[in-house]
């Protein structure tokens, strides 16, 4: 019983000392301060262009191997300056049969699926444009990226703090007082990147169309830009 009695007296002790600090602390006055909102958007061309390259052997029905349409697709790329080692990989490769329906014949599935990086729009025309006419025409634009993104928002959020920092001088001035330092800085961004159009070739376009005298003329290709944006909350003391 003497034990508890001296922790409790020494809990009580703790109390007593603390409660005049925390009410030190709370009644402690406010800084004036003002809050404002900065903000900084800009669109760019993406400059990192992801083209998918489906190859399947059943398209040429027989007439041409995988291997034979792998190194057509790899010279056309060379001759558009494409260094094939560093801009095109392998998604996937395979193989796979099925017996015919209603017959003893096995049919062969193979396909290989590529993926190209470009930098440009008017290099990925040219690309495709000469695939077709090799007769590789299942592409397909998957993904467009800005190469710059993390440079581009460091400039977007100076330009937000520095937008945050004029409105709050103006503010200010309305009342007839200044702001001092920052005290306080938030800011979040985000990436508006719309998904890019699938390119229909050649090879998916109607018989009718293919076979027609008047097929349309090919279509230049553009690329949606990128919208970038960063936005702060900045507090910035009253004087």
């Amino acid at each position: 019983m003497k034990r508890i009695a001296k922790y409790a007296a020494a809990l009580l002790l703790i109390f007593v000392f603390s409660v005049p600090s925390l009410v030190a602390q709370n009644n402690l006055p406010a800084v004036p301060y003002i809050e404002v909102r900065g903000s900084a958007i800009r669109k760019v061309t993406p400059d990192e262009l992801y083209l998918r390259i489906t190859i399947k052997e059943s398209d040429y029905k027989g007439k041409k191997s995988l291997a034979e349409l792998q190194q057509e697709m790899i010279n056309v790329l060379r001759r558009n300056g494409v260094k094939v080692d560093e801009q095109l990989t392998v998604q996937s490769m395979g193989s796979s049969m099925k017996l015919k329906t209603f017959t003893s014949k096995i049919l062969t599935r193979t396909e290989g699926v590529y993926i190209l990086k470009l930098t440009d729009v008017a290099a990925m025309q040219d690309v495709i444009a000469e695939l077709e006419e090799a007769e590789i025409s299942n592409i397909a634009l998957i993904e467009t990226k800005y190469s710059k993104k993390k440079e581009l928002e460091s400039e977007l959020g100076i330009e937000a703090v520095r937008q945050a920092k004029q409105r709050a001088e103006e503010l200010a001035g309305a009342i007839g007082q200044q702001i001092g330092k920052a005290i306080y800085i938030n800011t979040w961004s985000m990436n508006e990147i719309v998904s890019p159009r699938n390119y229909k070739t050649m090879a998916a376009r109607s018989a009718v169309m293919e076979d027609a005298a008047d097929a349309a003329p090919a279509v230049n290709l553009s690329v949606t830009e990128n919208e970038y944006s960063v936005d702060v909350n900045v507090r910035f003391e009253l004087k």
